[in-house]
């Protein structure tokens, strides 16, 4: 037996004069043998290198959306290479917001194409989503993409989007934050494919060489965390065939992580939490540990499978996307221990501070796209009424969606004022963080801010939210240095001058259209980079510690909760202790970024004690 979808493909890959030879997984593989299966998918990527061709089935066509889709697409792909457009460089980087940066290419088809929705069917199909189209696409020698009959070359679809996306016909982000996470699986599946095949353009890895296939497969487990499978141990599985270490002819994976479906869902994810902490000279792996409501994970172990619920961006990289190089043990080794089962992970570090305030969470605004309903041709009355009915819905969820940028905006209102109050600040921060009790200044005084000369901020300069802007874009500087990115800073907080204002006066949730407008003036034309800069302060929280450090939190921090420093950490870590004091038991809650404690000036490892995480 067959799916719909798989009998659609069939009948539209068959070619009736002539044999055509296909492999696909769920008629050449028996699902329902255990032994069988475990075997199949250990050697499934060799299956995959050596296919002459594969097939990217995006479902059936769409009359006349379909045709005039593909019409679009291969005049975009033409148009790029009559004019020598190389496209963007492939970027993982999170939802993909640094497209803000990048300049609008002037094109002819700009105002031939624009608004049209013919593409947004292929851009919905179910293959983008799954987890196992990552192997596909990935160890293709050579692709096709197919919807219903019509097909065209992976390598000219992708140029023909990426260029409609550099001319602007579609725009994956609205007013700078709100994302439309239709474009997200085809944003992160070319430049997965890019990087695949342009070695060249990988990042550094962070650490020796000998840690490459773990931090491969952690990069893959993150990137692709929010694809579907059936099975969620196959959100493991069906990346162990793409590690850079594995020996291509038996698929037996470096790290010692083999396909095995008489696991359960739990001991596969902790079987793989072990064995990349234990092939890692660092703590990432921990960053990919997020709130889950599976409750027979230790805290410390990624749930795979909570891809609607992924949390903020781990801290292993910056704000762009890039390794981050800053350790804050300074530089030690990762020393991990496992007690009992293996559901105990036992580290060393010492408690930094205790949190002792937390501010409100700042939540990722998305766009919904997914059911946005297109009348065909030799539809009935009522089904077209029906479809018009649920385009004024959409019209008015888009009017909602663009409402609540205000309420999100105003977030960073009460960040202000929760970075400028009064604290016991450390000696080292004493000189750019402002002391004043007073709240945020109103908008018509804005202070701009002074010069700062060197990368202290000392020669009688004086940034007061110098370590707040740094906190927000957690460290990561624009081009030009400190002094640009403050400029930036400065710029992009001029932006929401008049939600401020009416956040000031306590009336932003009455005058939320008049807010609207006034932001929408300032970012009419262009964007402000350092926007493009708040990768990770989405899903989470400012705090403040029992010294006084500003210190970003993931979103389940809670007061009480202990900043702390492990061997092998290149993030502080936020543990919630256990038990009585002194026994060393505490759960995992996140990472956090604290400006000045990155670079290892905390760490002291003579205070080191063992820690048990469970």
């Amino acid at each position: 037996m067959v799916t719909l979808n798989l009998r659609t493909a069939l009948l539209n890959i068959r070619q009736p004069g002539q044999p055509c030879t296909l492999w696909v997984d769920a008629v050449c593989i028996d699902q329902a043998n255990v032994l069988e299966r475990s075997h199949q998918v250990s050697i499934m990527a060799g299956i995959y290198r050596n296919a002459t061709r594969t097939i990217v089935w995006l479902g059936d066509s769409r009359p006349p959306f379909t045709k005039k889709a593909y019409a679009i697409v291969e005049a975009l792909a033409a148009e790029a290479t009559s004019r020598q457009y190389a496209g963007a460089e492939a970027t993982l980087n999170g939802l993909s917001l640094s497209l803000l940066g990048t300049k609008r290419i002037e094109s002819p088809s700009f105002d031939r194409f624009r608004d049209d929705f013919s593409v947004l069917h292929l851009a919905c199909a179910g293959w983008w989503f799954r987890t196992w189209t990552v192997q596909e696409i990935l160890l293709a020698s050579q692709a096709v993409v197919m919807t219903g009959t019509f097909t065209m070359d992976w390598d000219q679809f992708c140029a023909g989007i990426d260029y409609g996306l550099a001319i602007g016909i579609w725009n994956p982000v609205m007013l700078g934050i709100v994302v439309d996470p239709v474009v997200i699986p085809y944003l992160s599946m070319s430049a997965l494919r890019k990087q695949r095949r342009s070695p060249s353009s990988r990042p550094p890895s962070c650490g020796p060489s000998a840690v490459i296939p773990a931090q491969a497969l952690l990069e893959l487990l993150t990137r692709c965390r929010f694809r579907q499978a059936s099975d969620p141990r196959d959100k493991v599985y069906a990346l162990l065939g793409l590690e850079d270490g594995e020996d291509q002819d038996t698929q037996v994976s470096a790290l010692g992580i083999e396909p095995d479906y008489r696991r359960s869902e739990t001991e596969v994810y902790c079987h793989t939490a072990r064995h990349l902490l234990l092939h890692s000279a660092d703590l990432n792996m921990l960053g990919a540990s997020t709130a889950t409501t599976n409750q027979t994970l230790p805290s410390w172990v990624p749930d795979w499978s909570n891809a609607a619920a992924a949390g903020p961006h781990p801290l292993m990289h910056d704000a762009r996307g890039r390794p981050r190089g800053t350790h804050a043990s300074r530089g030690t080794q990762n020393t991990p221990r496992f007690s009992g089962d293996g559901r105990v992970l036992v580290l060393g570090g010492h408690e930094l501070t205790t949190i002792t305030r937390v501010s409100p969470v700042l939540h990722r605004l998305q766009r919904d796209s997914t059911n946005f309903k297109i009348i065909k041709r030799g539809d009935t009355l009522l089904t077209r009424l029906a479809a018009l009915g649920q385009v004024f819905a959409h019209l008015a969820r888009v009017y909602w969606e663009l409402s609540s940028v205000i309420p999100h905006l105003a977030t960073f209102w009460d960040w202000e004022a929760f970075a400028r109050e009064r604290s016991r600040l450390p000696p080292e921060s004493r000189h750019t963080l402002s002391s004043s009790p007073s709240p945020p200044p109103s908008p018509q005084t804005d202070p701009s801010p002074l010069p700062i000369i060197g990368e202290g901020g000392g020669g009688g300069g004086h940034d007061p939210l110098a370590v707040y802007w740094q906190t927000l874009c957690t460290g990561t500087m624009a081009q030009g240095g400190r002094y640009a990115t403050s400029q930036l800073f400065y710029s992009w907080r001029a932006s929401l001058r008049s939600i401020f204002q009416l956040r000031h006066w306590h009336v932003d949730s009455l005058l939320r259209p008049l807010a609207f407008v006034g932001y929408l003036m300032h970012t009419w034309r262009e964007y402000n980079e350092f926007a493009c800069l708040l990768e990770h302060v989405y899903e989470r929280r400012l705090g403040r510690g029992e010294d006084g450090f500003l210190v970003l939190l993931p979103e389940r921090a809670e007061v009480g909760d202990r900043l702390v420093l492990v061997k092998g950490g290149r993030q502080p870590l936020v543990l919630r202790g256990e038990g009585s004091a002194g026994e060393g038991l505490y759960r995992f809650v996140g990472e956090a970024y604290i400006h000045g404690a990155m670079n290892g000036e905390r760490f002291e490892e003579a205070k080191c004690v063992e820690m048990r995480i469970r």
